[in-house]
């Protein structure tokens, strides 16, 4: 079975990719997503690319797959009813919050709603103290009447998350095991343990308690990281969104056995690895950004083959854009981010989660981004966006608002018979009505329309290079000195715009752009990033313990992986975050393998020392002059498996850039105005061809748009790489 499948749901588009292992032949698809039944849209896809490529579904090894149903629950809000366990005088914690306000000028600020309403938080009578010594034990009889409260209730899922569980889990899992035995579920697999300081032996990763309504998610194993209202947060949307989430996955794997498929579903998680469908189940909080993160691991790999480690990943979708800065050809990760946002370009304003993810920037600036002048008269573009339903007006599909895809197509950018490689036929005149529609019924010329037209694509160049300049610039790194690889629907077709913004002169456009998560799920190697905090202070630690964490750290993600089929070739990679006594915010630095030992605690402290003194500059003094204590907060670790070995075939040679011209049409460069353009065929490039803009470079899923007075050269088989003079 020769055959790789990969498929990534996205707001407007689900994208597709079939890869021979053998000969290297990748072949894509991409068609509108369902997003009533999104398994609908992915069967059909799945179905019309396998025809295309003559494979029956027998042939495929390895299904690999990404989806926007996490992040779209959390921000449609409808997830499951969940029940909240707290321990008692916390019930309120997700209304509290971190007592801090996002924007201190807005006298109407608003927070979103918890996920779980108050009637369904519920106060657990038990203690455990910040060192994890249990101070109050849980009663059973109580939380046997709580069980009888939770049926009543009616509710698909319970969160459970105690005050300082990250150092002793213990409480957590007797009330799991004593809920699991009420509702009559067998509670064999979760282990109760007595009294410890320190999560020595948590739970096995197969620990999933559910019945035929009801399911639990803990804290201790979901989150288990200091700082209580974003370790309740987390659990409380993990069990939000399990039961959808395992619903879909079932219906999914269903669909596929009964296509003829065998074998196993793996999903991209939001740190860019890929798990089991059994992970994904019991952790579905960690698909959140699951194909942004697919796409950035495949921008990493491409940036490499081109050459280039230190990329800026542009990913221009139907929906949004994501921006993510690659250093040394690895994305970085953030150890927490924010979904679901009020405001989106307000932190604070939405729900916090807390684990390790590709640290990226998203803006509501894609091709179906709806334009319109607000109250001042100024253009605006976004953040809403026309999605696939209705879609673009010049979709044909019901929708009557101007969107960036409009604007593209009357600009003479997008050739309205090869959309989507001649899928979608576009219509030129449903998009001029809709662009009309914004001169308040007063009629455009010709003229004012192709203006109006590329303000609207200007627009949002600047809203994303905007966006793009802030996220690096924040990192300390200067935007100047970074190829931009574009990928997306729309990234190559905006990539040189944004780069002129950005000050770089180099885009690189790999082959299947427009597919680019799709393909980066083929990508992506197996792994699993796991996080304890057990806060010590440096020179007071205890290093037997602060070895147990570790291992059991390094445990829990071999089973991970083992779950997963990955058992030999492991690599493992550790780190921490720490601060000087006293701050709020860490550091995180990488530790040595295998257990630490009292002579590599100097260097640890000496790496902490300069990085903290090259982020800040300075460091913080004592009262003896010397530096001030360091201790350090939570923990890390990541288990890998081995890298996938992909290889994509050649492009058939088909002659040199005039043989692959396809015509000329006239397309609109702002100052240098209308141009008789060259339009090519990107799979009929031979590698080394040259091209001078303006030219348009099509292929099914995307368009490359070289502007007047650049370049552009087929550098090796698959990447196009544009040059700004």
């Amino acid at each position: 079975m020769p055959y790789l499948l990969s498929f990534d749901i996205g707001g407007t588009f689900t994208d597709f990719s079939l890869l021979n292992t053998h000969t290297g032949q990748l072949r894509t698809h991409k068609r509108l997503t369902t997003p009533k039944d999104p398994a609908q849209g992915v069967m059909d896809g799945v179905r019309s690319l396998l025809a295309q490529a003559n494979v029956h579904m027998r042939e495929i090894d390895t299904v690999y797959h990404a989806t926007t149903l996490v992040a779209n629950t959390l921000i449609e809000r409808n997830g499951a009813t969940v029940a909240l366990l707290c321990t008692a005088g916390h019930r309120d914690v997700l209304e509290i919050r971190t007592e801090q306000r996002y924007d201190v000028y807005d006298l109407f600020l608003q927070y979103p709603p918890p996920l779980v309403p108050r009637y369904l938080r519920f106060s657990v009578n038990e203690r455990t103290d910040r060192d994890g010594n249990i101070l109050l034990a849980p009663s059973q009889s109580e939380i046997v009447a709580l069980a009888e409260q939770l049926r009543q209730a009616k509710v698909d899922a319970v969160a459970i998350a105690f005050l300082h569980s990250y150092r002793n889990p213990t409480n957590e899992r007797q009330v799991a095991a004593w809920l699991a035995e009420a509702w009559g579920v067998e509670s064999s697999e979760l282990r109760v343990e007595s009294k410890t300081v320190i999560n020595l032996q948590p739970s096995p990763p197969h620990s999933q308690l559910s019945t035929l309504n009801s399911q639990l998610s803990i804290s201790s194993e979901v989150a288990p990281e200091i700082r209580e209202y974003e370790r309740t947060s987390t659990t409380v949307a993990n069990a939000y969104v399990q039961p959808k989430v395992q619903g879909y996955l079932r219906r999914l794997e269903a669909a596929l056995k009964a296509e003829g498929y065998g074998g196993r579903v793996y999903l991209t998680l939001s740190s860019g690895g890929n798990a089991s469908a059994k992970t994904a189940a019991r952790y579905p909080i960690r698909l959140v950004e699951s194909g942004p993160a697919a796409g950035a691991m495949a921008a990493a790999y491409f940036g490499a083959s081109a050459g280039k480690r230190d990329l800026v990943a542009f990913d221009m979708g139907g929906t949004t854009a994501k921006i993510c800065v690659i250093d040394n050809g690895r994305p970085e990760l953030a150890r927490e981010l924010e979904v679901a946002r009020l405001h989106r370009f307000k932190k604070g304003s939405g729900i916090p989660l807390q684990f390790p993810s590709i640290d990226m920037i998203e803006i509501g600036a894609g091709g179906g981004s709806i334009a319109k002048y607000d109250q001042l008269g100024l253009l605006k573009i976004g953040p809403e966006s026309a999605a696939s339903d209705p879609g673009p007006a010049c979709y044909g599909l019901g929708g009557t608002q101007p969107t960036v895809t409009d604007a593209n197509l009357l600009l003479g950018y997008l050739n309205p018979a090869y959309f989507s490689g001649g899928q979608m036929a576009l219509h030129p005149d449903l998009a001029q009505i809709a662009m009309m529609s914004m001169a308040n019924h007063s009629p455009l010329t010709p003229n004012h329309l192709t203006t109006l037209a590329y303000g609207v694509h200007q627009l949002a160049n600047e809203n994303m290079a905007l966006a793009a300049k802030i996220h690096i610039i924040e990192k300390g790194r200067d935007p100047r000195h970074y190829a931009l690889l574009a990928y997306g629907g729309g990234g190559p077709l905006h990539g040189a715009g944004v780069a002129k913004i950005l000050g770089a002169n180099e885009i690189i456009c790999p082959l299947g752009a427009g597919v680019g998560s799709a393909i980066g799920l083929l990508i992506a190697p197996m792994s699993f990033e796991l996080a304890q905090s057990y806060p010590v202070k440096w020179d007071a630690v205890k290093l037997d313990e602060l070895n147990a964490v570790l291992a059991t750290l390094e445990a829990q993600g071999r089973a991970q992986l083992a779950e997963a089929g990955v058992i030999g070739d492991v690599r493992v990679e550790r780190s921490a975050d720490g601060r000087f006594v006293g701050q709020l915010h860490q550091l995180s630095i990488r530790l040595p393998t295998g257990d630490l030992t009292p002579d590599q605690q100097a260097a640890i402290q000496a790496e902490f020392l300069a990085r903290y003194h090259e982020q800040y500059e300075h460091l913080p003094k004592n009262a003896a002059g010397g530096h001030a204590p360091i201790e350090f907060i939570s923990w890390q670790v990541t288990v890998r498996g081995p890298q996938p070995q992909v290889q994509f075939a050649r492009l058939q040679a088909a002659g040199d850039g005039a043989a692959a011209l396809k015509g000329h049409r006239p397309a609109y460069f702002g100052d240098h105005g209308w141009h008789h353009t060259p339009v090519y065929d990107r799979y009929a490039l031979t590698a080394g061809a040259h091209l001078t803009g303006p030219a348009i470079v099509e292929e099914r899923e995307s368009t490359a748009l070289v502007h007047p007075g650049m370049s552009a050269r087929l550098d090796g088989p698959v990447t196009l790489v544009l040059h700004i003079s």
